[in-house]
C-alpha cells in the first residue's frame, strides 16, 4: 500500500508552484526596481535583471506592462531575440496570467524611447590597443635588436609567446565561457565586472600582438619552408 501511495504521489514532485495573476497586479509592478512583466500569458519578475541587460536597448518602459509583441520584435525592429534569450526569460517566471483575462498588448506609438538611436557611440576602442600593443612590442624589440638592452631575443621570444597564451586563456576563452555560464546561472549577471568590453578589447590585444609576433618572426618561417620542401 505505502509503495502505491509512493508511486501515486512521485510526479507532483516535479511540480512547480503556479501562481495565477491579473493584469491589474502586474501594471503596479511598473518601476525598474520592481518590475514585473508578461509574455505570452505568463507573468515574470525582471527587477534583478534589468540592471544587466544589453545597454543598447531600454526595456525599462516594459515593467508593468504586456511585453509579448516587444520581445518578439526588439521594440519594433523586426529581429526576434535568440533562442538562448528565451531560455534565460523562463528563468524569471513566477506565474500566469489569469485564464478569465486576455492580455492586453498595448500599441507603440513610437520606439524612439525605447531603442538606442542609430549613431549611438561604439564602447570598444581599437587605436588605444593598437598603439599601446605596437609600442610594447616593437620599441624593446629594435632596441634588442641593436644590442642597446642586453635581453636575447629568445628571452623576448618567450615573454610575448606566455602573454600570448595568457590572453587566450583569460579574457578570449575564459571570459566567453563564463558570458556564456550566465545564461545558465543568473546570479552570474550580478558581478559588477563588463566582462564583453574586456573580452573584446583584451582579444583586440592578443591579435595584434600575434600579428607583431609573426611579422619579426617572417624570415624564419619562409627559411623553415625552404627547408621543408
Amino acid at each position: 500500500m505505502k509503495i502505491l501511495i509512493a508511486i501515486l504521489l512521485f510526479p507532483f514532485l516535479f511540480l512547480q508552484n503556479s501562481y495565477a495573476y491579473t493584469i491589474d497586479e502586474v501594471n503596479l509592478h511598473n518601476t525598474p526596481n520592481d518590475c514585473w512583466v508578461v509574455f505570452e500569458d505568463s507573468v515574470y519578475d525582471l527587477s534583478k535583471y534589468l540592471p544587466s541587460h544589453d545597454i543598447y536597448m531600454d526595456i525599462r518602459d516594459w515593467c508593468g506592462k504586456d511585453m509579448t509583441e516587444d520581445f518578439k520584435t526588439k521594440a519594433g525592429m523586426d529581429r526576434d531575440h535568440r533562442v538562448s534569450s528565451y531560455s534565460l526569460l523562463e528563468n524569471y517566471k513566477i506565474g500566469e496570467i489569469e485564464s478569465n483575462q486576455a492580455p492586453i498588448i498595448e500599441e507603440v506609438d513610437t520606439i524612439e524611447d525605447k531603442i538606442m538611436p542609430k549613431n549611438a557611440s561604439n564602447p570598444y576602442n581599437l587605436i588605444i590597443p593598437l598603439l599601446i600593443s605596437n609600442i610594447l612590442y616593437w620599441i624593446p624589440y629594435l632596441l634588442i635588436k641593436k644590442r642597446i638592452i642586453k635581453v636575447s631575443l629568445k628571452s623576448f621570444n618567450a615573454f610575448w609567446n606566455t602573454l600570448l597564451i595568457l590572453l587566450l586563456l583569460l579574457p578570449s576563452l575564459g571570459f566567453g565561457v563564463f558570458m556564456m555560464l550566465r545564461y545558465r546561472f543568473p546570479g552570474l549577471w550580478n558581478i559588477p565586472f563588463d566582462f564583453m568590453y574586456w573580452h573584446v578589447e583584451l582579444s583586440l590585444v592578443m591579435g595584434i600582438i600575434g600579428v607583431n609576433h609573426f611579422l619579426s618572426r617572417v624570415r624564419v618561417y619562409l627559411l623553415q619552408l625552404k627547408r621543408s620542401k
